[in-house]
């Protein structure tokens, strides 16, 4: 298989990269993509990164966590805990810290990945852009509400045998759908607009639906002004 990344950009011939492309595209290489719904990735990276509580050194998640925390004291923190931040901009990793074990609410991660460069994270870029979807041509788009199924007709087109289907951890996230939904139940309207647009592209591409992931029949009206809004921000 020819790998065109392999090397720096800068150490590749016009003629080299050429000939790779037009081989990575050819009849000869399938090319398959496994997404999920955006809501759903978008959660679950919250729950790994953000509300695990993971305490690791030099994480930039947990750098992340506390920088939210900070940014919302209001919500999480005392008087005096909140006045040791306004005198102490910098905090050494050595000095335990009030939002050290702070777990920032779903709605406080949202805003701030909305307003902030955090927007490009591969956990939760819009895939329309991570992947490329339109322009690498995949030959297989599989869905892991569907996985099951797919990897078997995938397994199927390419002869494989080697992955075991009957081991459950390969289809689950440790989380129901359920549970991702009651996350997006309490965020406010112009919130869920902001990821409508945020994730537009992916929703048209793979058929998913903003409706999947809102609760009690829930029904949101997104404005063009929202949509200029969410525009500004990003």
């Amino acid at each position: 298989m020819v790998n065109v990344w392999k090397r720096k950009p800068s150490s590749y011939s016009s003629s080299y990269f050429n000939r790779s492309i037009h081989i990575f595209f050819s009849s000869n290489f399938t090319r398959a993509i496994f997404v999920r719904h955006s809501f759903e990735r978008l959660a679950s990276a919250y729950i790994d990164k953000i509300a695990s509580l993971k305490n690791e050194s030099f994480s930039l998640y947990e750098s992340v966590r506390r920088v939210i925390c900070r940014k919302y004291s209001l919500f999480y923190l005392t008087i005096a805990e909140r006045r040791f931040y306004r005198i102490h901009k910098r905090i050494p990793n050595t000095v335990k810290e009030s939002c050290q074990q702070i777990v920032t609410k779903f709605e406080h991660f949202i805003r701030y990945v909305m307003s902030n460069s955090l927007h490009d994270d591969v956990h939760w870029l819009p895939y329309s852009k991570l992947c490329h979807v339109c322009a690498f041509k995949y030959n297989f788009i599989e869905k892991c509400e569907t996985m099951k199924e797919d990897i078997q007709r995938f397994k199927s087109y390419l002869g494989l045998k080697s992955i075991n289907l009957n081991d459950e951890k390969y289809f689950s996230t440790g989380k129901t759908k359920e549970y991702y939904k009651s996350l997006y139940s309490n965020l406010h309207n112009e919130l869920i607009c902001y990821l409508k647009y945020f994730y537009e592209d992916d929703f048209k591409l793979f058929d998913y639906r903003l409706e999947d992931y809102l609760t009690n029949e829930r029904t949101i009206q997104c404005s063009s002004s929202h949509k200029q809004t969410f525009r500004k921000k990003i």
